[in-house]
């Protein structure tokens, strides 16, 4: 539409309109994405209340807290102004909002500071707390190391995990600390924790996952090194403990530590032998096998777990996917759709992961009919 040929002014003002209402969609979708609470397990959030009432906790302190912190937040991120301009016309009011936010994770006592993470925007948050030009306000850093490092020893797994997946979401890159402080957080986190903090990373019904923050998002070699070592030194630490049938041991063998690993087509559900999905035809395309998710929670409960599969549990089912990862979750997003889906209506027992394929190996494969990219590593 060339309306700048019948009109110069008009042309431009519909050009700055439609960049406007392009860039307020954008904020809008980004910012969505960073303000989804993370659920680790279903009910978590009713199951946490109960405890902390349970042992005598002021739960309406806490959410006053809460309150509070989102009255900041919400402060700081104007859904029309840009955070840059904002900055500009109210650097006062801003550096307060900010100062406002880390004092209240800074003065929070254990179980306050643990109930802030589980149930704030911490991505926002993140996002929105800046590191400004002066040293005095490095926010953003301050606030990042706050909670990654130095209080790091009382916080609780499933804290550790959306601390982590607040600084995917918000990207390493956004601050030069944010890979150290990735790093801090899985090295002071030991054995069986480990184990656990593993598990919910891949049981978050999105693409942020253990595998994407280790070997995608982490650029720099000596930290991924370091993470992976860490990761081995107490894998064989635990091991240990199993060769000896030591109690921690004992108490393990109670727990679901097998990786279950199953390819979607042809396995979860019927190609209905469309290339390249798949080659059977016994059922329709998109028919789920029959016993497949009870054959899947079985694998996941082993011989040694409970007879039933525990209410509010984390499983470690990983689906493989041959479709490769695009940009975002483009690709991810439609298994993922699927997996809530059976989940809520066919009783899935996990909310599982999925690792995407690899660009170049697909498009060899659909190019060349050749399937062996697919199984290189």
């Amino acid at each position: 539409m060339a309306l700048g040929a019948w009109s110069p002014s008009l042309g431009f003002l519909s050009v700055l309109i439609c960049g406007y209402a392009m860039h307020v969609w954008d904020r809008s979708m980004h910012r969505l994405e960073m303000s989804k609470l993370v659920r680790l397990k279903r009910g978590t959030a009713t199951t946490s209340l109960n405890r902390l009432q349970d042992a005598g906790i002021p739960i309406q302190d806490m959410e006053d807290m809460l309150s509070k912190l989102n009255e900041c937040l919400s402060d700081l991120d104007q859904t029309y102004i840009p955070s840059t301009i904002n900055n500009w016309f109210y650097k006062g009011f801003v550096i307060r909002k900010e100062k406002e936010i880390i004092t209240m994770f800074e003065e929070a006592e254990q179980s306050a500071l643990n109930y802030l993470i589980c149930n704030s925007k911490l991505g926002l948050i993140f996002y929105k707390v800046k590191d400004h030009k002066s040293f005095k306000h490095k926010h953003r850093t301050q606030l990042i190391e706050l909670l990654a490092i130095e209080r790091i020893s009382i916080l609780s797994v499933h804290s550790k995990v959306i601390v982590l997946h607040s600084l995917q979401t918000l990207k390493l890159p956004a601050n030069v600390k944010a890979e150290f402080c990735v790093k801090n957080i899985i090295v002071n986190t030991k054995q069986d924790d480990l184990s656990e903090l593993k598990t919910y990373m891949d049981s978050k019904g999105d693409y942020w996952c253990m595998n994407k923050l280790v070997f995608d998002d982490i650029k720099s070699e000596i930290v991924r090194e370091n993470i992976l070592s860490h990761i081995q030194r107490e894998a064989r630490t635990q091991l240990s403990h199993m060769v000896y049938n030591t109690k921690r041991a004992r108490n393990r063998k109670g727990k679901f530590w097998r990786k279950v690993l199953s390819d979607v087509d042809d396995t979860l559900t019927c190609s209905g032998g469309s290339y390249p999905a798949g080659i059977d035809k016994r059922y329709g395309k998109k028919v789920m096998y029959p016993g497949v998710l009870g054959f899947y929670r079985e694998l996941d409960l082993g011989t040694d777990g409970a007879e039933e599969w525990p209410e509010h549990t984390a499983g470690n089912l990983v689906f493989l996917s041959a479709r490769p990862h695009i940009y975002r979750d483009m690709t991810e997003k439609v298994n993922h759709a699927k997996f809530a889906k059976l989940c809520k209506e066919r009783g899935m027992h996990t909310t599982p992961s999925l690792l995407p394929g690899d660009l170049l190996s697909g498009a060899k494969t659909i190019a060349q009919n050749n399937f062996e990219p697919l199984g290189k590593l």
